[in-house]
Order: structure tokens, then sequence, then C-alpha cells
């Protein structure tokens, strides 16, 4: 029939529409095949960084931590991201409030930190703020941290009224299965 033949015409080709239906399935073939190949690639390069980043992520995670403080022994959740924020809640609420902060890496397995959080009395009031730096040693495994914290007590004008220091014993949160 005259709409399946091929014609040639002063050097240019001409299809019928069975052909350029044929033509199409075949565009449409390689481009879905392209595309599930580029998804594949990337869903193993997705997963190749999950795996590293499981057994060797530094500090990025949550922690709970024991602090060893000169009126007793206390717990600590702290949570370092990627992008370098620092989030610390503790025993301490009410008179101490959730800490916010930054933290960088230092060295091979050292890391420091600083956050503040605000000071509040038994009725509640804002009385002042503590500035705590902290210094980390990862491990002895991937899991584990040991460090120092040296906190700062300050007033409602920042200026400092006291200071102490504080030992860290540290234990990444794990994900348990359910």
């Amino acid at each position: 029939m005259w709409w399946n033949t091929v014609k040639i015409e002063e050097g240019r080709k001409e299809f019928g529409p069975r052909e350029r239906r044929r033509t199409m399935s075949n565009i449409r073939w390689k481009g879905f095949v392209l595309l599930s190949l580029l998804a594949a690639a990337l869903a193993a390069g997705c997963a190749s960084l999950g795996s590293t980043g499981e057994t060797n992520r530094g500090l990025v995670g949550a922690w709970i931590v024991t602090a060893s403080r000169p009126v007793g022994v206390g717990k600590n959740l702290l949570t370092f991201s990627s992008d370098g924020t620092f989030f610390r809640s503790g025993d301490t609420h009410p008179v101490l409030s959730g800490g916010h902060g930054a933290w960088k890496r230092i060295g091979d397995k050292e890391f420091e930190a600083t956050y503040i959080a605000f000071r509040f009395d038994q009725d509640r009031k804002w009385i002042g703020s503590t500035k705590t730096r902290i210094h980390i040693i990862a491990g002895p495994g991937n899991n584990e941290f040991t460090g120092v914290a040296k906190v700062s007590t300050r007033d409602l004008q920042d200026k400092e009224v006291g200071t102490s220091e504080v030992r860290l014993q540290g234990k990444r949160i794990q994900v348990e299965p359910f």
C-alpha cells in the first residue's frame, strides 16, 4: 500500500505512517532503556554513599552522653548535624533550656563544639545563659567518644559569673530492630 512505502525524492527519504510508528516506538524504547540505566546508576551511587556514611560518619548523628559534673552525674542528648549545627537537651530542664550551637572537626578524631543555653531560676524567670565549649575525641570505636566541656555561666548582661569543667562520655544512639 502506498502509506507503508518509503519514497525517495531528490535524496530525501519519506516514511509512511507505519514506518513512522515503528521509528517512534524504537526511539521510545531506547529512551526508556537509557533512563533505566541512569536511574540504576544513580541508585547504586546513593546506596554506596549510604553504606559509607553508616560506618564512617564521624560525629554526625544522635548521642546519649553521661556528664560528670561538679554537682553529680547527669545525662544529655546531643545531635550533631552534617551542616555543622549542634543541638543539646539534658536533665537540667526546666532551669536550663535546650542548647543550640556549632561544631567542627579539628583533627583526625578530634572535634570542637560550642553551644549556648538559657538559664532560669526555680520560678522560671530568665536569669542568664551558659556558654559551653566542648573538646571531643572519637573512639575507641565509631560509636563512642570522650570529651571535656568548659562551662561559662553568664548573667543577663552576658558577664561571666562562674565556670566549671565537665567530663563527658558519649555513646551513639542507633536504630534497634523493631
